[in-house]
């Protein structure tokens, strides 16, 4: 059964109302699981927000760049032993009922976000810490709002949506758009059978009809609907590969092969597509640059995908 409990779609930020900090991982360079939750300055620009951004399935949080989604257990320290403490760290995704320490749901009413085994066990920034660095615990939810800032969050996604062209549903465009988003990250905590529920091969074969159709028009492409479908292209090319040799290739190499096939795919996206630039007075070398950047990121961004749905239809 799918649950939604008002997250939205896509990658986000949890964003705290008490200092405006967002929820991080500590030390993300050698992040793990039991990695501790922490609060940090937001990081605008990828890869390095990754650690910041969070995707909700199915009552589960999954960290970006991990793939280990957030999970509760009893604090460390000596005072926890009389308080209750519980603190949020990294995990890999349990089973059944031994999950129910890993699934959340937002009360987007107020603010909070609690877990499902427990309502009234919130998200809580312990001793209302307003600085960098504040460990992210869970505890007994505040019925006073005005003294529970510290347990309240506003959830901002990653890439808001674009306004949609005239011929589009803007809703099915902003659902497709972010809906694919789920293939640029890491699903490494997640056992196969549950990463089959979360990505959707659909999916990336919208984001592919969508590009087609708008390459005709010669209209906006997302960058999220480039990547999936670059991500699409590169697997069906490299099936059509192995059909035309007729014998199997080893899975290391027909990931090399998938990655070359995705590069490929989304150089040519982006050259239809066009710079980004509407600055007409901005440098040509700035202007060059920020296009190099952009590009070398879509590139990561259909290579992960990539990775993703061929790891998702061949290995088991």
């Amino acid at each position: 059964m799918t649950i939604s409990n008002n997250f939205p779609i896509g990658y986000f930020y949890i964003v705290s109302r008490l200092n405006g900090l967002v929820v991080d991982v500590q030390d993300p360079e050698n992040a793990k699981v039991g990695s501790h939750i922490v609060m940090a300055t937001k990081k605008p620009e990828s890869p390095e927000r990754d650690s910041q951004l969070f995707i909700h399935q199915n009552g589960f949080l999954t960290n970006k760049l991990t793939g280990h989604v957030l999970d509760i257990d009893r604090s460390g320290t000596f005072m926890a032993i009389f308080t209750g403490e519980e603190h949020l760290f990294l995990d890999g995704m349990k089973e059944a009922d031994d999950a129910e320490d890993q699934r959340f749901a937002y009360d987007i009413e107020h603010g909070f976000i609690y877990s499902l085994a427990d309502p009234k066990t919130v998200f809580d920034i312990k001793g209302s810490k307003e600085e960098e660095s504040g460990r992210v615990m869970v505890y007994k939810r505040k019925e006073d709002l005005s003294e529970a800032t510290n347990q309240l969050w506003t959830l901002e996604l990653s890439d808001p949506p674009r306004p949609a062209d005239e011929d589009d549903s803007s809703d099915e465009e902003d659902s497709t758009s972010a809906r694919v988003s789920a293939w640029f990250g890491s699903w490494s905590g997640w056992k196969k059978s549950r990463k089959d529920e979360a990505l959707n091969e659909r999916d990336l074969e919208r984001a592919a009809e969508k590009v087609e159709k708008k390459k005709k028009k010669k209209s906006h492409m997302s960058y999220n609907l480039m990547a999936g479908a670059a991500a699409f292209a590169a697997v069906k090319a490299w099936e059509n590969k192995q059909e035309e040799d007729g014998q199997p290739m080893e899975h290391a190499m027909a990931k090399k092969l998938i990655a070359t096939f995705a590069a490929a795919e989304i150089t040519k996206l982006i050259q239809e597509r066009g710079s980004d630039s509407d600055d007409e007075d901005e440098d040509e070398e700035k202007k060059e640059e920020k296009q190099k950047k952009k590009s070398g990121l879509m590139e990561k961004m259909a290579k992960a995908a990539a990775m993703n749905y061929f790891e998702k239809k061949y290995m088991s």
